[in-house]
């Protein structure tokens, strides 16, 4: 036991009392300056990625505006190439217009009435030949050929027996070739480019509304407290949590959702082109990349994108090209008749 002198004040109660509070006032003024110190460098982190986003949406803005002066650029070569296309054929259809005037006035200077007809007959089947070989229209060269055996029909005293069956033989073999419906898939692939801009994204290219907090707690008694619901509410906007059923989903931002889309619509148009042209392999090989990308990044389970999935599909089946038969049968017939007139 400890002797206390007499001369000494005895120890007071409260000294330890006093020394845990300064020592509780400390570690809580440390824990306040850490918080502080957290906050300070969370908002420049913040800042920081502020000013890099802004660095990358004025990057991504410049290529949005390269891909939209490229993507009118394509559309002025397309209306060119039309425009070119439409003057050839004008004058195509003039040259054989005056063809066929010459040859008219040559033939009632020259010939008889069953030579004009036999004339007249091989020079719509010469007609339907070049419509086949050099653009496979074989509608027109069924037209041409139905004409020039009316044109036969009408001549009674003209023994055009066998070319009439030759003829025929030929028109049966064009009407059992199939039609490919350029004009509807045209139409088609112009509808899904129109789509693409409404089809849904895998995952939602859009950030969810956050409902304001401030709001509900309005009420709160102390300005400590609203903000550090604020600032709770802050935090919480700085992750996105979703729910993912497939591991493997691609995940874009904004600006390559909307390259993506683009992209799409410069394949789709590059497959009409190609469809206008009969170029069957790129038609082919674009619809193939438009089906993957439209799988793999949008929603296939929503009823826009299962539609343009059906659609693009069934502009898969139908055909493009067709093995065009010729009409060699009728033309030698033809000539065949006239070469014996001629020996006659």
């Amino acid at each position: 036991m400890t002797d206390i002198s007499p001369l000494e004040p005895p120890p007071s109660p409260r000294a330890p009392r006093d020394s845990l509070a300064r020592a509780l006032a400390i570690v809580a003024l440390v824990a306040v300056a850490g918080a502080a110190w957290l906050a300070w460098d969370t908002r420049q982190g913040a800042t920081e990625m502020q000013s890099s986003a802004g660095d990358k949406l004025a990057e991504l803005g410049a290529a949005v505006t390269q891909s939209r002066a490229a993507l009118q650029q394509a559309q002025a070569s397309l209306k060119d190439a039309q425009a070119r296309i439409a003057e050839l054929e004008a004058r195509v259809a003039d040259t054989q217009e005056q063809r066929v005037a010459i040859e008219e006035m040559y033939r009632d200077l020259s010939r008889s009435a069953d030579d004009r007809v036999l004339s007249e007959v091989e020079q719509m089947l010469v007609l339907a030949s070049q419509q086949l070989q050099l653009a496979g229209n074989v509608r027109g060269a069924l037209a041409a050929l139905q004409a020039a055996d009316q044109r036969l029909a009408r001549a009674d005293k003209l023994a055009a027996t066998p070319l009439r069956r030759a003829i025929a033989q030929d028109m049966d073999r064009l009407k059992a070739v199939p039609q490919p419906d350029t004009v509807g898939i045209a139409v088609k692939l112009d509808g899904l480019i129109a789509q693409s801009d409404a089809l849904p994204m895998v995952v939602s290219d859009t950030m969810p509304v956050r409902v304001a907090s401030r709001a509900r707690y309005a009420d709160e008694s102390t300005a400590f407290s609203r903000a550090a619901r604020d600032f709770w509410e802050e935090m919480k906007g700085l992750v996105r949590i979703r729910d993912l059923e497939a591991p493997d989903v691609p995940l874009l931002s904004p600006s390559q959702t909307y390259f993506l889309r683009e992209n799409l619509k410069l394949r789709l148009l590059s497959a009409r082109v190609a469809l206008l042209a009969r170029d069957e392999a790129s038609f082919r090989e674009d619809l193939k990349v438009s089906q993957g990308w439209i799988t793999k990044y949008f929603d296939a389970r929503a009823k826009p994108t299962a539609a343009a999935l059906a659609t693009l599909k069934q502009i898969q089946e139908s055909p493009v090209t067709i093995a065009v038969p010729d009409i060699n049968a009728s033309l030698a017939a033809v000539r065949t008749a006239r070469a014996a007139r001629e020996k006659r």
